[in-house]
C-alpha cells in the first residue's frame, strides 16, 4: 500500500488530545495523532508506515510503536492488519481507524464527560454553537445597509443616512458620486459621530452636513478652481466640516440662488468658439 504523503499545512490537534495528561508525557504522541486525525478526516483511513512516522518525529520506529500503543490502549486509535491472502495468513501492512472513545476527546472543548462516566479537567473553552451561527461575515465589501444593520450597532440608533447627504452633494454639484464609496462613509461616520453632535438629533446632524454643502456651493460658485473642492474628502474633512458649518452664521439675508435654497450657479462652461483648439 502506498504511503500517505501528509498534509501541507495544519494538523489537526483537538484540545481534548493537545491536554490529556498521559499524553502530555510523551509530547510527540499528540503530533503522531495530529498526522492520524488529518488523514482520518479525508479518507477515513491512516495508512502512512511506521518509518515514515519516525522521520518526521525525528524519533525511532520503536518510539512510533510506542505511542500508537497508547493512543490504542487510550481508545483514540484501531490497528488493523492488511493481509495478502483471503486466509489472513500473510500481513503485509497496517491500517488505523478512529478508536471508540475519539469522538469524546473531539468534543472535550466544549464538556467535561469521558465515556463511561469517567472524569477530566480539561479546561471547557466555550458553550458548542452550531456551525451555522459560528459563520464569520466578511468585513472587506460592506455597503450602507451592511454597517447599518450590523448587530453590534443600538437597536434604537437610527442609521447614518450616507445616501441622502451624498444625493444633496451631488444635486448641488451636478456629479454622480457613489454613496456606497467608503471614504466617504468613513468621513460622514466620523462628523456625524462627532463628540460636538453627540446631543443632537438625527435631523440636525443630517441639516447640518446640508449647511456645510449649501455654505461651500454659495462661497466657491462662479470660481472654477474652488469649484473642485466641492467634495467630501474637503467638505467633510475633520479640519475643515464645523468651520465651513459656522462661516456664514453672520449673514442677515441667506442667500437665495445657491448656498441655502436650489441648485448652486455653476461656473460657465465656455462657447465652442472660444476655444483654443
Amino acid at each position: 500500500m502506498e504511503d500517505f504523503k501528509g498534509v501541507k499545512a495544519f494538523l489537526m490537534i483537538p484540545v481534548g488530545i493537545a491536554r490529556d495528561k498521559d499524553l502530555l508525557t510523551k509530547p510527540k504522541s499528540i503530533i503522531l495523532m495530529g498526522e492520524v486525525l488529518s488523514m482520518l478526516n479525508v479518507t477515513g483511513e491512516f495508512f502512512m508506515s511506521n518509518s515514515e512516522l519516525a522521520k518526521r518525529l525525528n524519533v525511532t520506529p520503536r518510539s512510533v510503536k510506542d505511542y500508537l500503543i497508547l493512543l490504542e490502549k487510550k481508545g483514540l486509535i484501531k490497528r488493523i492488519s492488511v493481509y495478502a491472502d483471503k486466509d489472513k495468513k500473510i500481513i503485509v501492512g497496517r491500517k488505523i481507524t478512529a478508536g471508540d472513545t475519539l469522538g469524546k476527546y473531539i468534543s472535550l472543548g466544549w464538556g467535561n464527560t469521558l465515556p463511561q462516566g469517567g472524569e477530566t479537567d480539561f479546561t471547557r473553552v466555550g458553550k458548542h454553537i452550531s456551525p451555522k451561527y459560528n459563520k464569520i461575515k466578511e468585513q472587506g465589501n460592506r455597503t450602507e445597509e451592511d454597517i447599518n444593520s450590523s448587530p453590534a450597532k443600538k437597536q434604537d440608533e437610527p442609521p447614518i443616512p450616507y445616501k441622502e447627504i451624498i444625493n444633496y452633494l451631488n444635486f448641488k454639484t451636478r456629479k454622480h458620486l457613489d454613496y456606497r464609496t467608503k471614504s466617504y462613509q468613513r468621513l460622514i461616520r466620523g462628523r456625524w459621530n462627532d463628540n460636538v453632535r453627540k446631543d443632537k438629533t438625527p435631523e440636525q446632524k443630517l441639516a447640518d452636513f446640508k449647511k456645510v454643502i449649501d455654505n461651500k456651493a454659495f462661497d466657491w460658485q462662479g470660481d472654477a478652481k474652488m469649484w473642485n473642492y466641492m467634495k467630501p474628502s474637503t467638505l467633510f474633512a475633520p479640519s475643515h466640516f464645523d468651520e465651513y458649518l459656522n462661516q456664514n452664521e453672520t449673514r442677515y439675508v441667506p442667500p437665495t440662488n445657491g448656498g441655502y435654497g436650489g441648485e448652486a450657479d455653476l461656473p460657465l462652461l465656455p462657447d465652442d468658439d472660444d476655444l483654443p483648439f
